[in-house]
């Protein structure tokens, strides 16, 4: 790929794709800031320029342009990139944003979405219907990058990640050229889509999804304890969640206290069945926590609509962020005496999350990497977010996540592509994928972009 060198004239296309934003417009400082949502590194790089593309055709165009300039491309999704790998310099950044239909065919149980569709709205149009699908947790994550890196969501326990629940992928490939990726069709980039992440070589522009019947009810039953109370609280939250039905979905948070900002452990599981006692039921093993844990204030179980989960994993926008990710197949009360010393976070913000599943379940079990790039993964999920406003606070954040981790480090199986932060060593790709699903990547790679049009891993 030829080096670009400033200006480049981008005449020819603007008039192909609408809206070109260059590093002489005078928007550029604000295009970059509003797609970038790690907002330590909305001002680290500098793309030429920028392209919000509106239909699947300007992407087309914008490919196209790029490979007869010597330009690299970068496309952006949305949601929550905590390396902000979209932002790359000198790249053509194409915002796929405005791509956000959605069409449900109800009689199929099927639904198109196009990349930039925002969950939140995506369960939102589905559960008007009765129908469902296994979303990001929080609902202003874009369909994506979260189907790239595999999709772990609500209720994924009983449906699958997001990934399984792909039928088609509609995409532009580095010579310009819009296809259609099936189990059928074009297998290896079918193959490559699900699990490679910001790592995929082609532009992502929608997706056929499989969709599901909603479940009638929904609840969560939540309790808040001191930090302190963690060697009471080990063994009966590996036991509770043992008890627990498959599918039901615990989040265990270890930070500050939302409101006193002490340190603290927040439990959280939910449950979904065909009426409110089957679904309180699948959780019932967490009712009594031990009677020697200081709680913040009683625990309590709500019902909720299934549409509505997403409230209890919202995320505060225009933050800075460090972020970091952990599979584990370790017991959930060593995992939680390990990370008890770093409950006492630099910000009131950051905090470590441990997602896992009831029953015998695995958040994600070792896919089969014959089946999908995403190829390692672990009965628990820890996630490491650290979020502040003063860049005079970074390296105290820095820091913290990395204790964190090396806390974590003697119970570390592997490492998810979607969160970990892949620029942190040159060893980080390799626990997130499988040696055989690495070289399979490479390989693909090298006969669908053989020039190096898309950037690849940071």
């Amino acid at each position: 790929m030829a080096t670009v060198s400033e200006p480049l004239s981008f005449a020819e296309l603007e008039p192909l794709v609408g809206e070109v934003i260059t590093r002489q417009s005078d928007g550029y400082d604000e295009a970059r800031e509003r797609i970038t949502w790690n907002k330590r590194l909305d001002k680290a790089r500098a793309p030429a320029a920028i392209v919000v593309a509106k239909s699947a055709e300007q992407v087309q165009a914008a490919v196209r342009f790029a490979a007869g300039h010597g330009l690299k491309v970068s496309p952006r999704g949305g949601g929550h990139n905590y390396e902000a790998a979209a932002l790359r310099d000198g790249s053509l950044l194409l915002d796929l944003g405005c791509l956000d239909r959605i069409e449900i065919d109800r009689d199929s149980l099927t639904a198109w979405v196009g990349a930039g569709a925002l969950g939140g709205e995506l369960i939102e149009r589905l559960s008007e219907q009765g129908l469902g699908f296994p979303i990001g947790h929080c609902a202003d994550v874009a369909l994506s990058g979260y189907i790239l890196s595999g999709g772990f969501g609500w209720n994924s326990g009983c449906w699958g990640p997001a990934i399984a629940n792909v039928e088609a992928i509609e995409m532009v490939v580095a010579d310009g050229e819009a296809i259609i990726a099936t189990a059928e069709d074009h297998t290896d980039l079918f193959w490559a889509a699900r699990g490679a992440g910001c790592g995929f070589f082609a532009v992502v522009t929608g997706y056929r999804l499989r969709l599901h019947r909603l479940p009638d009810a929904a609840c969560y039953w939540s309790g808040s304890f001191t930090a302190a109370s963690a060697p009471t609280l080990a063994p009966w939250l590996g036991e509770a969640l043992r008890s627990a039905a498959q599918g039901a979905e615990m989040t265990c948070l270890v930070g500050p206290h939302h409101e006193s900002g002490e340190p603290s452990i927040i439990v959280r599981v939910s449950a979904t069945g065909s009426t409110r006692e089957e679904a309180r039921a699948k959780i019932a093993s967490f009712a009594s926590p031990p009677q020697h844990a200081n709680a913040f204030e009683p625990p309590e179980y709500k019902d909720i609509h299934f549409a509505d989960l997403t409230r209890l994993s919202a995320v505060p926008s225009g933050k800075r962020v460090a972020a970091d990710h952990v599979w584990s197949e370790a017991p959930l009360g060593d995992l939680l005496l390990a990370l008890q010393p770093h409950a006492q976070a630099p910000g009131k913000a950051s905090t470590i999350n441990i997602f896992a599943l009831g029953g015998s379940g695995h958040v994600a079990a070792r896919p089969d990497e014959r089946e999908s790039a995403l190829s390692v993964g672990g009965g628990t999920g820890i996630g490491i977010y650290a979020m502040w406003d003063d860049p005079a606070n970074d390296e105290a954040q820095f820091e913290w996540v990395r204790a964190v981790d090396l806390a974590l480090a003697p119970y570390r199986t592997a490492r998810y592509v979607g969160e970990a932060s892949l620029a942190a060593g040159p060893e980080r790709l390799a626990e997130c994928f499988t040696p055989g699903a690495l070289e399979r990547l490479a390989e693909v790679r090298s006969r669908y972009d053989p020039q190096g049009l898309f950037f690849g891993f940071p």
